[in-house]
């Protein structure tokens, strides 16, 4: 399914060839240049994948490359020099499709499915709800699934907003029915097109990613059923691996897209006008905290290893990397003055494509909440050596007695590098921080997060200080 010659190549020599064929369909000088603004033409985009581009997404066993965090972040972040949905499209076919395949799937159904996606249109992870906001895990979720006399299973679902929607199939998430009563636990089932009415979406941009409300019903065989795990109870726990997963390697598309805004902008900068090159530096300082969650990931993570003990560092990956990323878009939209809302335009198509990513798994504001939660609690490593936390504790005692925030840059102390912040989070009691203030919260400490692993780096290190400042007069407004 995949070129053999490509699985044998040095990761140097894989990007090389895969850069190439990027080259080819989206780069500047393609003879007939893919329209990103419109759906990717299967045919070119079958042939992308057949050199390599999702083989460090797939297990050897089944034709992939050795495992290798960098290189799966390598994949995406230089899909994202190309343009948003290319990167997008990469990420949902790897991360969101081949990786739960083929880690919780019977090796029968693997061996059904992988075809589809490397000789077919592929699919798409079916989860959002129209009926049910997007609450993927609550008790809100409509979607079913019930065992039929005939031994097939019956599925009904409604969903929408999952990319590659109208390709071969989805991998859809829904519980057991059993009688008048829904199980808690929440499991995949793989099902083809021919069981999916779609009703396209219109959205604003992405159009290279179709979008749809897909309705879901019908009966299909046993074996299409994808279990999470084989214990009910743990369902839930590897249903969240799989969003922790998939948002820690957000940061492999949104670091190549925040390059992409740089190599685009500093294009077409001509003039080295004071306030412009202010401007640039607030790009490059976006960019030089995309690469620190770059570089941590690539540290900490490995593809085939559980991640649900980093659901925090997920949180603070997926929320500062896609605010950062936006943030630099508009700057260079800003700076591009009317040729950055030109239809087409590399800039103007960054800015349109890239805002979702703000939303998308999680609002970010959301997901900052959800930070100081986590943060508030035992983490799983503390749970496992007996440690319970006192919620009277100021939020400096807690964040020196947090393992996950360290200083690796050689400072002392939080207050040797910022005396301000280190008297702030000094006043605030855990138990102080209500539901509104809990965002901006979980901002200062995402950036905390960041800080301290700033190497011999004092630019970003001071512009880090001053987004923290910003959001801590945001929290005493």
């Amino acid at each position: 399914m995949i070129n053999k010659d490509v699985i044998s190549l040095s990761t140097k020599e894989f990007l090389g060839n895969l850069k190439n064929f990027f080259d080819k369909y989206f780069g500047d000088d393609a003879q007939k240049k893919i329209d990103l603004m419109e759906y990717l033409p299967e045919d070119k985009w079958l042939e992308i994948k057949k050199q390599g581009l999702l083989a460090p997404f797939l297990p050897a066993e089944y034709g992939g490359r050795t495992p290798s965090q960098k290189e799966l972040l390598e994949v995406l972040r230089l899909a994202g020099h190309y343009g948003v949905p290319v990167t997008l499209r990469t990420g949902i076919e790897g991360a969101l499709v081949i990786q739960p395949l083929t880690k919780y799937a019977k090796k029968e159904l693997i061996e059904k499915v992988l075809p589809f996606i490397f000789e077919g249109e592929g699919g798409g992870l079916a989860i959002t709800e129209p009926d049910s906001s997007g609450s993927a895990i609550a008790k809100e979720m409509l979607s079913y699934y019930e065992f039929l006399e005939n031994g097939n299973i019956y599925i009904k679902a409604k969903k929408y907003w999952q990319g590659n929607s109208q390709s071969d199939f989805l991998l859809v998430a829904a519980k057991e029915k059993k009688g008048e009563k829904m199980e808690k636990s929440i499991n995949l089932l793989f099902v083809p097109r021919k069981n999916i009415k779609f009703t396209p979406i219109k959205s604003e941009g992405l159009k290279a990613v179709r979008y749809a409300v897909n309705e879901i019903e019908g009966e299909i065989p046993a074996e299409n059923l994808i279990l999470l795990s084989e214990v009910p109870r743990k369902n839930l726990r590897e249903f969240q691996d799989l969003f922790i997963r998939s948002r820690l390697q957000f940061i492999g598309m949104t670091h190549g897209i925040i390059e992409n805004v740089h190599n685009n902008v500093t294009k077409y900068i001509r003039n080295k006008i004071d306030f412009i090159m202010h401007e640039l530096h607030e790009i490059d300082s976006r960019r030089a905290v995309s690469k620190v969650l770059y570089d941590f990931v690539c540290k900490t993570v490995s593809p085939d290893k559980p991640v649900n003990d980093k659901l925090m560092e997920a949180n603070i990956v997926k929320a500062v990397a896609s605010e950062y990323a936006y943030e630099a878009a508009r700057i260079a939209q800003k700076l591009m003055g009317a040729k950055g809302y030109e239809s087409g335009h590399p800039i103007s198509n960054i800015v349109l494509d890239i805002r979702p990513f703000t939303i998308f798994e999680g609002p970010n504001d959301m997901l900052f909440a959800e930070v100081f939660d986590q943060f508030s609690k035992t983490s799983i490593e503390e749970k496992n050596n007996g440690i319970t936390l006192n919620k009277g504790m100021t939020i400096y005692e807690r964040f020196i007695s947090d393992s996950r925030f360290v200083f690796e840059n050689g400072k002392e102390s939080l207050k040797a590098v910022s005396e301000n912040i280190y008297n702030f989070i000094n006043i605030y009691k855990l138990s102080d921080i209500n539901p509104v203030k809990k965002v901006f919260a979980g901002k200062i400490l995402s950036k905390l997060f960041v800080l301290g692993r700033i190497h011999n780096d004092a630019y970003t290190e001071k512009f880090l200080v001053r987004e923290i400042n910003k959001d801590i007069l945001d929290f005493n407004y």
